[in-house]
């Protein structure tokens, strides 16, 4: 009987120390892996705006949540607009797979965000967009 008991004892420690373990690892930090992979470049997307001129967009993030837009509009005639604003961003949520950027008069939502391979692809505000390293 004592058998017994020591050996369903020894069961449901063991049972107890397994589900221990699905704890997460308290050395990885996916809060800054994330903010790292998205800080550490400048990015870049190319796209047509709503009167059909081509924009270059660039994008710096910045770990202090702070960061800059910078969009080049090219005009049919060669002439070409640049517009440099700031903005504030944050993450969404503990999954780090959505953010807002905060400029002064709107904010955009980045959502489903995958940073992989060199690309940062994501909804920009419901359209499917993919942004490129920038290199100078």
């Amino acid at each position: 009987m004592i058998k017994k008991n020591i050996l369903g004892l020894l069961f449901l420690l063991s049972a107890l120390c397994l589900f221990n373990s699905c704890e997460d690892d308290p050395y990885y930090d996916d809060y800054g892996w994330a903010t790292d992979a998205l800080c550490n470049n400048t990015w870049v997307d190319f796209y047509f705006n709503s009167n059909g001129d081509k924009c270059e967009q660039r994008l710096d993030f910045y770990n202090d949540h702070t960061g800059e837009d910078f969009t080049i509009i090219y005009y049919p005639n060669g002439m070409t607009d640049n517009l440099k604003t700031s903005f504030y961003w944050d993450w969404e949520n503990d999954y780090f797979d959505s953010f807002y950027v905060e400029y002064a008069n709107r904010t955009d939502y980045y959502e489903d965000v995958r940073i992989s391979n060199g690309y940062l692809k994501c909804l920009l505000n419901g359209d499917r967009v993919t942004f490129e390293p920038f290199y100078w």
